[in-house]
């Protein structure tokens, strides 16, 4: 996992810690009035869960492309092993001289 992926997932951790923690924090309240209050304030939720999606969605299109890389990459190593066999292959061929075994007069 590279760099950037690390740096990712630690700002997506580090969004569900802090939902996390702002669930305890309303559930520990236990006031009719402090969720009243929390209702002024439902833009900054959409917006939050919003935030959340846009997230998921980068992990999906991110995993995607990496996964593109990797088969790309995966299909040119494959051909060059196959050039290299075949090189190898054409360099026995080459060294092997073909000897044609003549019947001689006396075996027949």
């Amino acid at each position: 996992m590279n760099q950037r992926r690390r740096i990712f997932f630690g700002i997506f951790g580090l969004y569900h810690i802090l939902i996390f923690i702002f669930v305890i924090y309303v559930e520990s309240r236990k006031d009719l009035g402090d969720l009243l209050g929390l209702y002024g304030q439902l833009k900054l939720f959409k917006y939050g869960a919003l935030l959340g999606v846009l997230l998921i969605v980068i992990d999906v299109i991110w995993h995607f492309v990496e996964m593109r890389a990797v088969r790309q990459e995966h299909e040119a190593l494959r051909l060059e092993n196959n050039t290299l066999k075949a090189k190898v292959y054409d360099l026995q061929q080459t060294s092997n001289p073909l000897v044609k075994n003549t019947p001689s007069a006396e075996t027949k």
